[in-house]
C-alpha cells in the first residue's frame, strides 16, 4: 500500500517518519517544489530501513501519485505575525490550485486527505476542483483538535487519554466546539465524573479547557515556531484507517451538503472511514448551545468561502 505526500516541509517529513514508525504503509513517496529537499528526506529515512520492516521511501514527481492508495497534502505556509486569516487562505488556496492542477493528469482515484491550514476551506477548494467524488476527498479536521481534547481531560482526571471519548466538531480554527453532552470515560459522563478527592468540572473548568483546545496550536507555535508531531500522529491514524478499510469513526473534514440553516461547506463530525474514503457522516446528538455553535461555526466558514470566490 502506497501513500503520496505532497510537502517535505515539517509535516510532510514528520508524516512519512509516523508512517513508516508505525508500519502504516510499506510504500510512502514524497514529492516537493524543491526535489532535493524531497530526495533528501527520503534519503534521511530510507538510512533507517535496516532498522524497520520491509519498506521503500522515495522522491519522486507528480507522476507518482499515480500508483498511490493515499495523497496526503501537506504543502503550504504558516500564518505569519499579523496576518488575517483570509489572507493565509489566499495565499494557500494559489498553493492549492497549483497543486491540483499537478495531480489532475496523474490522479487515479486514490483518497486525498488535505492537511494545509485554513484546512476546511482547502478541503472544500480540493472538493470542487479535483475529479473526484467528494466521499474521497478529506481534511485533516478536528481529530487533532478531537485528541488535543482527550489529552487535557486526561490531564485533569489523572486518567490516560485513550479511556476517554470525547469530539470535537466544526471547523478547525477559532469556531471549534468541543462536544461536552457526548463526552464520557467508560459510562460516566466526563461533566458528571469526579476524581478521587476532587470534584466534577464547573463551568469555569470547562471554558477553561474549551479555550486551552482552540488556542492549543498557538501556544505551541508561539514557542517553538511551528506544529508537526501531533498533527502527523492524527493524519496518520486518518491514512491507516483509510489504508486498512476499518471502518473507524474519527472526525474529519469532509463536505456537507446542508447542516440545518446553512449549505455547502466541509467542517468536522464524526465520520466512517474505510478504504474508499468517507462511508458516512454520523448524525451527531448536541445539545442546545452545541448545536448553535456548530451553526455559527459553518455560518463562519460559508462566509470565508464567499469572500474567497467560493
Amino acid at each position: 500500500m502506497k501513500v503520496s505526500i505532497i510537502g517535505a516541509g515539517h509535516v510532510g517529513a514528520t508524516l512519512a517518519y509516523t508512517l513508516l514508525l508505525q508500519d502504516v504503509a510499506s510504500r510512502v513517496s514524497l514529492i516537493d517544489i524543491n526535489p532535493e529537499k524531497a530526495v533528501g528526506e527520503s534519503l534521511d529515512l530510507a538510512h533507517g530501513a535496516s532498522y524497520l520492516d520491509n519498506i521503500d521511501i522515495r522522491a519522486e514527481g507528480f507522476e507518482g501519485i499515480e500508483d498511490a492508495d493515499v495523497v496526503v497534502i501537506t504543502a503550504g505556509r504558516g500564518r505569519q505575525p499579523g496576518e488575517s486569516r483570509i489572507d493565509l487562505a489566499r495565499g494557500n488556496i494559489a498553493v492549492l490550485e497549483e497543486i491540483l492542477d499537478a495531480i489532475r493528469p496523474h490522479y487515479r482515484g486514490a483518497v486525498v486527505v488535505v492537511v494545509s491550514n485554513p484546512v476546511d476551506i482547502l478541503t472544500y477548494v480540493a472538493m470542487r476542483r479535483l475529479p473526484a467524488p467528494h466521499t474521497k476527498i478529506i481534511g485533516a479536521g478536528t481529530a487533532l483538535d478531537s485528541s488535543r481534547f482527550r489529552y487535557l481531560l486526561g490531564r485533569e482526571f489523572g486518567i490516560d487519554p485513550r479511556s476517554i471519548h470525547a469530539y470535537v466538531v466544526g471547523e478547525h480554527g477559532d469556531s471549534a466546539v468541543p462536544v461536552w453532552s457526548m463526552a464520557n470515560l467508560g459510562q460516566i459522563p466526563v461533566t458528571r465524573y469526579a476524581p478521587p478527592g476532587g470534584s466534577p468540572l464547573d463551568e469555569a473548568a470547562r471554558d477553561r479547557i474549551h479555550r486551552a483546545v482552540v488556542t492549543a496550536g498557538r501556544e505551541v507555535i508561539q514557542r517553538k515556531g511551528a506544529t508537526f508531531y501531533a498533527v502527523s500522529l492524527s493524519v496518520a491514524r486518518i491514512v491507516e484507517a483509510v489504508l486498512h478499510d476499518e471502518k473507524s469513526l474519527i472526525t474529519v473534514s469532509s463536505y456537507i451538503e446542508r447542516l440545518g440553516e446553512v449549505s455547502d461547506v466541509c467542517l468536522s463530525l464524526p465520520a466512517v472511514l474505510g478504504r474508499e474514503g468517507i462511508r458516512e457522516v454520523l448524525p451527531i446528538a448536541l445539545d442546545e448551545t452545541e448545536r448553535r455553535q456548530l451553526a455559527e461555526s459553518a455560518k463562519a466558514l460559508r462566509k470565508m468561502l464567499r469572500e474567497l470566490g467560493y
